[in-house]
């Protein structure tokens, strides 16, 4: 094909006044230009092509689009949007911030539950990856490891208790039996100190299966997130209501 036909068959391919695609960094601007004067959905339109293909190279690019989306999608009411996209943020750069100068406080607020959240299941899964879930098959170190002490002395006492009251009943029962397995002078004794035998071992039983199961349920739900005072606005703090405010 010669390059002239060549050529005009690219320019035919080419629909009429068709624009070039924007570059990234353009869009990111534009984005931002709409965020500063209130147009939340319409940033967050622009943004989420952005942010979900990855087409920003610059890390200062990509935190400043991270956190702009998250805040749009928070204010325009998709938060599970905007936690996605605050723990991307969070993944980037574990140190991020929301300026609660030019934030609202709600939206501080939120991101800092969602960095407590993000940092908890990251201790957990530190956790889980440097030891083995065995070693909750031995309560009550499975308490301990798992950082529950007040619970695991509790368990501990409790299979001291109950194991040793087991232990020393059925050896006393075993010294009172003769040979044809009978209680010889011991009739009335033997009933009371039978059962309680029973029952000991069966607590005793009941405490460890309890320390296992609670042990490999905390080892991989880890503790509740806690909420801290700090990141909840003061009684006096308003929202910001002007349009130059997040």
């Amino acid at each position: 094909m010669r390059p002239t036909v060549l050529l005009l068959a690219v320019l035919l391919a080419v629909p009429a006044g068709a624009a070039e695609p924007k570059d990234p960094r353009t869009l990111l601007r534009e984005s931002l230009d709409l965020y500063v004067v209130g147009r939340y959905k319409e940033a967050a339109e622009i943004l989420r092509p952005l942010v979900e293909s990855r087409v920003l190279t610059d890390r200062a690019d990509q935190l400043e689009a991270l956190r702009t989306y998250g805040i749009s999608l928070f204010l325009i009411g998709a938060r599970p949007g905007a936690e996605r996209a605050f723990r991307d943020l969070l993944r980037l750069d574990p140190d991020a911030q929301l300026d609660p100068a030019f934030v609202r406080p709600e939206v501080v607020a939120f991101f800092e539950k969602v960095r407590g959240r993000y940092r908890l299941e990251v201790r957990t899964a530190e956790r889980r990856g440097s030891r083995s879930v065995a070693v909750n098959l031995v309560p009550p170190w499975g308490q301990f490891r798992n950082g529950h002490r007040v619970k695991g002395y509790l368990v501990l006492s409790g299979e001291l208790a109950f194991g040793i009251t087991s232990v020393t009943t059925a050896a006393l029962l075993y010294s009172w039996r003769d040979g044809t397995g009978q209680f010889p002078d011991h009739e009335a004794a033997y009933r009371p100190l039978s059962v309680l035998n029973y029952v000991s071992f069966g607590l005793t039983a009941a405490v460890v299966v309890y320390g296992i199961v609670d042990g490999i349920y905390y080892h991989y739900k880890g503790p509740g997130p806690r909420v801290q005072a700090s990141w909840l606005p003061g009684p006096n703090r308003q929202p910001p209501t002007s349009a130059g405010s997040f």
